[in-house]
């Protein structure tokens, strides 16, 4: 076995090479130094080491550790469990990453839902700049999990979520020509704490019979150039404060389920009816 003391080094953007050095310790640390990292799209399939729950990535922070995935077709990071295993403990925090890739530049769990990822921490930000791109950044059954992000695209999704549950997410999203949140499949009872959505397109939108009871404490919009928020689902959604800023196109499409506000600066009653084509910023009056 390797040294098994202190944390393995990200060197030369070479995620691989970092795995197997973890694993020959039998896992820990793997340490992002600040700086701007060059990677090479990777796929690490946890089902390939003895790890033992034990893997954590830390950065200097999320502007301070930069990891670029470049350009081109495919996926940036993608971490699963081929084995269909559980995953726990798993942490990714301070670093953030960078790249314009077509597909997802990185998703934590795979599309099936055949792995899950429970008792998590992730802290780490995303920028696709792809103009075709399918998602900045998206989560595959996340559950009892802890996530801040600063999420944003060119295109597609900032944040997608799906099989996401019991978890607790806050920090931005933005999505210039996409949606800039989307919960979907069975993501449920989940505590936004605070999110941010500004210049975009889309801002949240709930979809899918099964995204029950999900709670926002504080959603701001504001330069929203299509809808802030949009569900039609048939579920229950619960936003305590609710605040719109200006240059908001249409505040909130809701044509299934519920949505009950607590605070807001607009109407009672402006997150619980299909758009009408006056509404937007003269809902504040």
């Amino acid at each position: 076995m390797d040294e098994t003391h202190g944390p393995v080094t990200l060197e030369d953007g070479d995620w691989r090479e970092a795995f197997d050095r973890l694993d020959r310790r039998g896992g820990g640390v793997i340490r992002v130094p600040a700086g701007r990292h060059d990677c090479e799209p990777v796929r690490i399939d946890l089902a390939a080491y003895d790890l033992s729950n034990d893997v954590a990535i830390r950065g200097a922070g999320l502007g301070a550790s930069v990891l670029e995935f470049g350009v081109g077709p495919g996926d940036g990071f993608s971490l699963v469990d081929s084995s269909g295993a559980d995953v726990f403990y798993t942490e990714i925090t301070d670093v953030g990453f960078r790249g314009s890739r077509e597909g997802v530049l990185v998703r934590i769990g795979r599309d099936d839902f055949g792995d899950a990822f429970n008792s998590c921490r992730f802290r780490f930000a995303t920028n696709n700049g792809a103009p075709d791109a399918t998602a900045a950044c998206r989560l595959n059954y996340v559950l009892n999990s802890d996530h801040y992000g600063v999420h944003n695209a060119q295109s597609g999704v900032a944040l997608d979520c799906g099989h996401v549950q019991f978890g607790g997410l806050r920090g931005s999203v933005s999505s210039r020509e996409g949606t800039s949140l989307r919960l979907r499949s069975y993501s449920f009872a989940n505590a936004i704490d605070y999110l941010d959505v500004e210049a975009c397109a889309d801002g949240v939108h709930i979809t899918g019979a099964d995204c029950q009871c999900n709670r926002f404490g504080t959603l701001y919009g504001a330069n929203v150039h299509g809808t802030l928020f949009e569900q039609d689902a048939a579920v229950a959604t619960r936003i305590e404060t609710a605040f719109v800023g200006d240059a908001v196109d249409r505040i909130a499409t809701t044509t299934a389920g519920t949505v009950s506000v607590g605070l807001s600066n607009v109407p009672q009653g402006t997150f619980q009816r299909p758009a009408s084509p006056e509404q937007g910023l003269a809902d504040r009056s």
